[in-house]
């Protein structure tokens, strides 16, 4: 699976509720949905770091101090105009391509696991700005995580 593809059931993934007001989940399934969990956040965070690293590395010498410059020159805003869409276009590739990378990840819900997330788990949920229908939500669930 790729980084990208890993994100994406990160997203997915911390939105299952593991207790709603009348039930909650097995003990095991709670701890395998946090086991999960962990391995998924351990991924995106070593995406955002490797992510502010290469900020780091391709910045240009001087960008920093110019940016935090006050009263700056016209000259100095077309350099840092110059330098932010160069760093910008190089963040975006590298973006792009850390996404294409394979990763690790290949845990998956049972049929029977899948079916007491659903008995939890009958709620909308938001996933970056999109509202999904508890159905809708249930049907990735599904497709990402069941066998």
């Amino acid at each position: 699976m790729t980084l990208n593809e890993a994100l994406v059931r990160q997203n997915f993934l911390t939105k299952i509720v593991l207790r709603n007001n009348e039930n909650e989940l097995p003990k095991e399934l709670k701890v395998k949905v946090m086991q999960m969990r962990i391995e998924l956040n351990k991924l995106r965070n070593q995406f955002e770091l490797d992510s502010q690293e290469a900020v780091k590395e391709l910045k240009p010498d001087g960008f920093d101090e110019l940016y935090l410059k006050d009263n700056k020159t016209p000259e100095e805003l077309n350099q840092l105009d110059e330098w932010t869409t160069k760093l910008t276009d190089e963040h975006n590739t590298f973006i792009l391509q850390k996404g294409k990378e394979i990763v690790s990840f290949d845990k998956k819900f049972t049929e029977e696991e899948y079916n007491e997330l659903i008995d939890i788990n009958s709620h909308d949920v938001e996933i970056n700005g999109t509202k999904l229908g508890a159905e809708d939500f249930l049907e990735i669930i599904y497709s990402l995580f069941v066998n």
